[in-house]
């Protein structure tokens, strides 16, 4: 993990995004109060945890169970929280937004969207990116690359789990491919070419740079075929 953590801990967010993404999710939010009480789960270094307190002025807990990224994320409006998402233990009725890039699969989306609806207040929102298939027939390629998303689903399903679960979809977007390519796997690209000649004679070192340059190509053999839907839904 000592690895993996200087691969990837020193990234600008922990997946794919960006602040135009962010805004405009938040953007299909109607009717939030002029200071909302936010949960971002999963909050990663913070990108998006900043961007939110920009655009809502409101009060936000950010939580993430690795403690550097948390010490990174500094605004007065922002407290964060180390706690594993699996275990959260707010009273009920705490937020009027849950938000979440990219962390919910952790906890399987379906199970998340369950519990989040208990720390909704009335008519509460929640807003999160899920992996999704983006054709009904994912070639070998592009199910490699989600191997490690076993409850991976198209975004029909997805849409049917908000309302099966109590929530009435807002809407939902697909995250373009520059999201990937230049927000995420740009400086994940420079990270992997700055550390190969320090661990050039490390063989666990470079297995773990050998592993994240994989996930770079394989998503470049299927990016039409696999991506992040942002949906916004309201408790219902």
């Amino acid at each position: 993990m000592t690895y993996f953590f200087e691969v990837y801990g020193d990234l600008p967010q922990a997946g794919p995004g960006n602040n135009i993404i962010t805004a405009r999710a938040y953007k299909m939010i109607p009717n939030l109060p002029p200071e909302p009480k936010i949960l971002d789960i999963g909050c990663g270094p913070g990108r998006q945890t900043l961007e939110l307190a920009r655009l809502s002025e409101g009060k936000i807990i950010a939580l993430d169970n690795h403690q550097p990224f948390l010490d990174k994320i500094k605004h007065p409006n922002v407290e964060t929280l180390n706690q594993d998402m699996n275990k959260m233990t707010f009273p009920k009725d705490s937020f009027d937004l849950i938000w979440s890039e990219g962390a919910l699969y952790s906890m399987g989306f379906e199970n998340a969207l369950k519990k989040c609806l208990g720390f909704l207040k009335k008519d509460g929102y929640i807003a999160a990116s899920e992996l999704v298939w983006l054709t009904d027939g994912p070639s070998k390629d592009a199910q490699a690359f989600a191997t490690e998303y076993a409850g991976i689903k198209n975004i029909p399903v997805n849409l049917e789990l908000f309302r099966q679960n109590g929530y009435q979809v807002a809407g939902h977007f697909t995250l373009p491919i520059e999201a990937w390519l230049v927000d995420y796997y740009g400086p994940l690209q420079k990270k992997i070419i700055e550390l190969r000649p320090k661990y050039r004679d490390n063989e666990t070192a470079t297995q773990v740079l050998n592993m994240a340059q994989q996930e770079i190509d394989d998503f470049k053999k299927c990016s039409n075929e696999v991506g992040y839907e942002f949906f916004v839904a309201q408790k219902s």
